[in-house]
C-alpha cells in the first residue's frame, strides 16, 4: 500500500503543529508570569507615588501654617495654664 503526497503533507502538518504548541506552551507561561511581575511593580510604584503626594500635601500644609502663624515648629500653641480633670482612669 503506497502513500501518496497529500498523506505525507498532512503528517507533516500535523508533527509541525505537535512541535509548535510544544514550544509556545513555555512560551505563554513566561509571558503570563511577565505580566503577573508587571502588575504587582506597577501597584508597588503607584502605592509609592501616592505616599509620596500625600506627604508632599503634609509637607505644603504645613509650610502654609508656618508662613502664617510665624511659629518656627509649625504646630499649633498649647496653654499650658489649662487643665483638665481626668476621670475613670489609673491614679497617677
Amino acid at each position: 500500500m503506497s502513500f501518496g503526497p497529500i498523506v505525507w503533507s498532512i503528517v507533516a502538518v500535523l508533527v509541525a503543529l505537535v512541535l509548535l504548541a510544544l514550544l509556545a506552551l513555555p512560551v505563554l507561561r513566561a509571558a503570563g508570569r511577565t505580566t503577573t511581575v508587571l502588575g504587582a511593580f506597577t501597584a508597588l510604584v503607584s502605592d509609592r507615588g501616592g505616599l509620596l503626594r500625600a506627604r508632599l500635601a503634609g509637607l505644603r500644609v504645613r509650610a502654609g501654617r508656618r508662613g502664617r502663624t510665624g511659629d518656627s515648629s509649625g504646630s499649633p500653641q498649647v496653654d499650658s495654664s489649662v487643665t483638665v480633670p481626668v476621670t475613670g482612669g489609673a491614679p497617677q
